[in-house]
């Protein structure tokens, strides 16, 4: 996955490495030039070799500081680029998704995977570029180096990087499936923290603060225990590799003392092979710190994997069109939600033509937003058929979908920003009076007008400088801008007064005139001016026709307006 998203980056990569390999070799050189002055200038007194080494390492130095500042500026574009490609990737195809496919992901790990996740393989891209390149090639360049200054000195340097190597195999292996552990536990503490200030207000208001807090700390000590857990494994390997290193030394001060006395061996020699021992095993020894890069970005790589290999659950398919009509059908459709053995929707049939008002009511649960959901696809019809002018909807992508649909969803969100923003989601070349136009249909122009700042009024995070019905009605008025074939309004006035109520409808009314137009909602108040009301009670359409129609021969609507009529006496009183 990782060389994929570098294929488009390669130019820079390989600028990198060509730096970073310049920024190690002439760190290597500058022992290599000590010996050279100790054997061949301070031991025989000649200063003209000490001025020339010297100065070679002076070079040596400064194309070491430039070439690893080019070498950093090169990483940071990569890393960088890498991560805004992958969130970019993850973001588009979270996005497309249907409900029924991101049913398989909490919003919780979906955001851990798209920023933590995704920050794991920053670091283990810029640290296997700039640290485990180099310390590979400086370990590889400091042993080459130790055996052209001598043979037997430099093999007790090869006897103990393997046995380094090893114990770093077996300690990451045994911490692999700990981190793993690691990004589990934070996806729940995730879900818990957003729960709970997003419910905030529930929270509090049914004295449960105690057992939230209670529930988040239990998440987040599970997190420190695997995180403890993994990181006391890894940490076995930093003093094992100081150990072995000062064991090193003392074998070759040991040994090369002895060849010094008998004169096998010159001074800058031995000086040099000690140099570069330890150049070769503090290179090990960092690179033990960061190998748990591995395991860590190994479990954050088959998660983003995971995301990115999840095809969309409802697949386009090629059907012959059929005659072009304005019309929306629902044709004898059944409905399971996925692995239910109970049908939600059975046999329901209804057209929806241009330039009509269609309502349906029912009781909670009885299948009312889930035909809005099979209308929006978010989900695919078990039997029977759904299409819009004459096109079936399996046939359409969620773009073509869109442009031929308005939903105005029962649940309100509106984005952070100015009032002018919001409106322009829905048509985003909409000019200030066409805003100001919608506005006034759902009755908020004189509140925009009042605020003072008009349309570059700010809407705060999560609308709280909003009251529920004045978010209500912004959504409506995003939902009217736009131009589509059909509005479905999924009970989206359930907020508003009935005063208020009536005035948006009858706005709404004269705008969509010749619009297919389906109003979801529990109240008759809401329904009743609809060309035809669908009844609907356990999933089936059982009753059909205008209010006063209804009124007298359908039971079920008969019980809802007995039980409103309840509900609005007792609220008098």
């Amino acid at each position: 996955m990782i060389l994929q998203y570098a294929k488009k980056y390669s130019a820079l990569i390989v600028g990198q490495l060509f730096f970073a390999t310049v920024w190690m070799l002439s760190q290597l050189a500058i022992p290599r030039l000590m010996v050279d002055i100790i054997d061949y200038g301070i031991m025989v007194g000649d200063m003209s070799q000490v001025v020339q080494r010297g100065m070679l390492m002076l070079l040596a130095t400064i194309a070491n500081i430039v070439s690893l500042l080019i070498s950093i500026y090169f990483l940071t574009r990569v890393t960088a680029g890498i991560s805004r490609d992958l969130r970019s990737d993850l973001f588009e195809r979270i996005i497309d998704w249907s409900k029924q496919t991101r049913g398989s992901f909490s919003n919780s790990t979906l955001i851990t995977r798209t920023v933590n996740d995704v920050k794991q393989v920053s670091i283990l891209i810029d640290m296997s570029l700039r640290k485990i390149y180099t310390l590979t090639i400086t370990v590889i360049g400091a042993v080459i180096i130790s055996f052209s200054i001598d043979v037997k000195m430099a093999s007790i340097i090869l006897v103990i990087i393997p046995i380094i190597f090893i114990l770093a195999l077996r300690l990451t292996s045994k911490a692999l499936p700990k981190y793993s552990r690691i990004r589990e536990a934070i996806d729940r503490m995730n879900q818990r923290f957003r729960e709970n200030v997003t419910g905030i207000r529930v929270v509090k208001a049914f004295n449960k603060s105690d057992y939230e807090t209670k529930m988040f700390q239990e998440a987040t000590k599970e997190a420190c225990q695997a995180n403890v857990q993994a990181e006391s494994t890894m940490m076995l390997l930093s003093p094992l590799v100081l150990l072995f290193t000062n064991i090193l030394i003392l074998i070759l001060l040991y040994l090369g003392g002895v060849r010094a006395v008998l004169g096998t061996i010159t001074v800058g020699a031995l000086i040099g092979l000690i140099e570069y021992a330890i150049m070769a095993l503090n290179n090990i020894q960092q690179f033990a710190s960061i190998i748990t890069i591995f395991p860590r970005s190994k479990v954050s790589i088959d998660r983003i994997q995971e995301i990115l290999s999840t095809d969309e659950v409802l697949r386009i398919k090629e059907t012959t069109a059929g005659f072009k009509e304005n019309v929306l059908r629902f044709n004898d459709v059944d409905f399971y939600y996925p692995n239910s053995n109970a049908a939600v929707l059975h046999d329901i049939h209804f057209e929806l033509n241009k330039g009509e008002t269609k309502a349906v009511i029912g009781s909670t649960g009885s299948g009312k937003s889930t035909l809005i959901r099979l209308m929006m696809r978010d989900y695919d019809t078990y039997r029977g058929q759904i299409s819009y002018n004459g096109q079936d909807i399996t046939s359409l992508s969620k773009t073509e979908i869109n442009h031929i649909v308005t939903h105005i969803p029962q649940t309100t969100f509106l984005f952070s920003g100015t009032i002018r923003e919001n409106l322009q989601t829905g048509k985003k070349e909409a000019t200030d009076d066409e805003i100001w136009e919608v506005l006034n249909m759902v009755q908020m122009g004189d509140f925009f007008h009042q605020a003072g700042k008009g349309l570059d009024f700010y809407i705060a995070q999560n609308a709280v400088n909003l009251s529920g019905g004045q978010k209500q009605r912004i959504s409506i008025a995003r939902g009217l801008i736009r131009e589509t074939d059909f509005y479905l309004f999924d009970d989206c006035f359930s907020a508003l007064d009935y005063s208020t109520e009536k005035k948006v409808r009858q706005a709404i009314r004269k705008k969509l005139s010749d619009k297919g137009v389906l109003v979801i909602a529990q109240r008759v108040a809401t329904v009743k001016d609809a060309d035809e009301i669908l009844v609907i009670d356990n999933g089936k359409i059982v009753g059909k026709g205008s209010h006063r129609e209804l009124e007298e021969r359908c039971p079920v609507y008969q019980e809802i307006i007995t039980s409103q009529k309840k509900i609005d006496k007792g609220g008098a009183k």
